[in-house]
């Protein structure tokens, strides 16, 4: 191999994962966006003092204190006066590309070739968390835990005690699964047998999560634990699926289809984990306790006299540590919520990084020869799963961010459509919080949906041509379906109802049929469809329609006219 093949084999999954997040990314909160980010700026604006201010950038949101988050989006309003979501999805990007090269970096100091950091980047940079770097709450939560926690690890690896211990109170205040930093880094420590610093750890670990936690409500966490005697099984399994979840690759199939690869592979990994840990706390045990073992160990552990490959394995048993509780705690909270909570999107980062553990522990357990053919295998792996991925998700990626697209336009034209329902409590307060925000400069909605909206006027109610679109009303909805229809991967492409009454206009796109074939790798089939509730309206008469876009100029079609009781 040489360098041009070692960059090309590094940048082109993490250009590719770049280039997702820069087209298909919208500039529009959704769903839990509103309090961290358009809401926490207006209550720092209205703030009448420095400390009223403070509250505000401590103040929870759910389960979490977003502190990072929202330092983030304070600086982009300091800089500028305005609000922008690309900001803050973009600001997570880096924190990846951070925590990229903290892994590079811990890596690099090993005897290890550089050529078997290739399998990192394709394992790290996956679009299959893409509800992480195109959720701007998910953005500032798990990329900026994940960077901070893995800075900490590094820092303690290289006995830089205090530079950890500040990364660590960052990862704390990410979001609540920082606090696992601590058990992480306490692990590193006994490790090291440094029981000095051991106690200043804990000592701060305690002081920090009791703080993260004063004033937050259980969010209704306590019914896990009836759930869990109840079904105990879905924990393990859970917890299993959790760590092998990299390899959920038919995420529009059913749970146990989409189940079954994850698990298998959370529980090889695992087995190879806990030999490896045992490999490594063995030394320590002798070294503590005086245990003596009638058998040399298996594996090869770190040399001492290579200060790289020491640091790197303690680096590995941090990010491992850390991994393995927030496995645990899902695994215990969350199947409550249905099994597909532990291999939803914005949970996948952490099987990447387990998978990377897993490949690197292997690569310093091994002799030379054997590490070239783990290499390989490595390679193919990981290029095989970063490649499947990228087939099976990119369809999803580019509905949701069609989807956003027109309910950023019925947010700001209609008072609904991002996360919340139509005329509910919480719609009216993201509409009253958005024309705050819009009113006095601070954000603009997306213009994206233009060209759908010059489309609709241009049709002036006539009936353009027919063709496969059909629409019915049954249980007080309008149901549109377009039976053959093909999905694309176009930003703009796709296929969009419409609901028109003089110049207000509704807008809706048609979510593309699951395929339910033999194919697993197919995701998705000919045909869409949307249902277009009542409760969504305004009573009074419609001109309801169709714009279908795909390779060539939209066209539209008048369907005909329906009225909203």
């Amino acid at each position: 191999m040489n360098r041009n093949l070692l960059r090309l084999g590094v940048l082109v999954p993490v250009l590719i994962w770049i280039a997702v997040v820069y087209y298909y990314a919208v500039d529009v909160p959704w769903f839990d966006d509103f309090d961290p980010f358009p809401d926490f700026l207006r209550s720092w604006i209205d703030a009448k003092s420095f400390s009223e201010a403070l509250g505000y950038l401590f103040q929870p949101n759910n389960e979490h204190r977003m502190v990072i988050g929202k330092l983030v989006t304070l600086f982009y309003y300091k800089l500028t006066g305005k609000l922008s979501i690309y900001f803050v999805l973009f600001s997570g990007v880096c924190f990846t590309l951070g925590t990229f090269g903290l892994f590079w970096s811990a890596f690099k100091k090993s005897n290890l070739s550089p050529y078997y950091f290739i399998p990192v980047a394709f394992l790290l940079f996956q679009i299959q968390y893409h509800l992480v770097f195109l959720w701007a709450i998910c953005s500032m939560q798990h990329q900026a835990v994940v960077f901070f926690m893995a800075l900490s690890m590094l820092m303690l690896s290289r006995n830089k005690f205090w530079f950890a211990v500040v990364a660590a109170l960052l990862a704390n205040y990410s979001m609540s699964n920082g606090i696992f930093v601590w058990a992480a880094g306490a692990g590193i420590l006994i490790l090291q047998s440094s029981y000095r610093n051991l106690g200043i750890w804990l000592f701060t670990a305690v002081v920090a999560v009791t703080f993260y936690f004063i004033g937050m409500s259980p969010q209704g966490n306590e019914s896990s634990v009836d759930f869990f005697l109840a079904h105990p099984e879905l924990s393990v399994f859970g917890f299993f699926a959790f760590l092998g979840g990299l390899v959920d690759f038919f995420p529009e199939k059913e749970i146990v289809t989409r189940s079954v690869l994850p698990v298998l592979l959370g529980v090889a990994a695992s087995v190879w984990i806990a030999i490896w840990g045992f490999a490594n706390i063995r030394p320590w045990l002798t070294k503590t306790f005086g245990i003596s073992f009638r058998k040399k160990g298996l594996l090869k552990v770190a040399d001492e006299t290579i200060p790289g490959e020491k640091s790197l394995q303690e680096f590995l048993i941090g990010i491992l540590l850390f991994l393995l509780a927030n496995a645990l705690i899902i695994g215990f909270l969350r199947p409550r919520f249905g099994f597909f909570v532990m291999i939803v999107s914005n949970y996948k980062m952490y099987p990447a990084l387990f998978l990377i553990v897993t490949y690197l522990s292997i690569l310093l357990s091994v002799k030379a020869a054997t590490g070239k053919k783990i290499f390989r295998f490595g390679l193919i792996a990981s290029v095989g799963i970063w490649a499947i991925s990228l087939a099976t998700y990119l369809p999803v990626i580019a509905e949701r961010s069609k989807y956003l697209m027109v309910n950023a336009y019925n947010q700001e034209h209609n008072a609904f459509g991002l996360g919340h329902i139509a005329f509910s409590k919480t719609a009216v307060y993201v509409d009253n919080l958005m024309k705050r925000m819009t009113s006095d400069g601070i954000y603009s909605f997306p213009q994206e949906a233009d060209w759908l909206v010059n489309e609709i006027n241009s049709q002036n109610g006539e009936k353009l041509k027919e063709n496969d679109v059909r629409y019915r009303v049954e249980n007080n909805a309008i149901v549109v379906e377009d039976e053959t229809s093909e999905y694309t991967l176009k930003r703009k492409g796709g296929q969009y109802a419409y609901l028109k009454q003089n110049a207000k206009i509704y807008l809706f796109k048609l979510a593309q049929n699951r395929y339910d074939g033999r194919n697993l790798f197919r995701q998705l089939d000919k045909g869409s469809i949307v249902e277009i509730p009542f409760s969504t309206l305004e009573k009074g008469e419609y001109e309801l329609g169709v714009v279908r876009s795909m390779n060539d100029a939209p066209v539209g079609q008048f369907l005909g006219k329906v009225t909203i009781p």
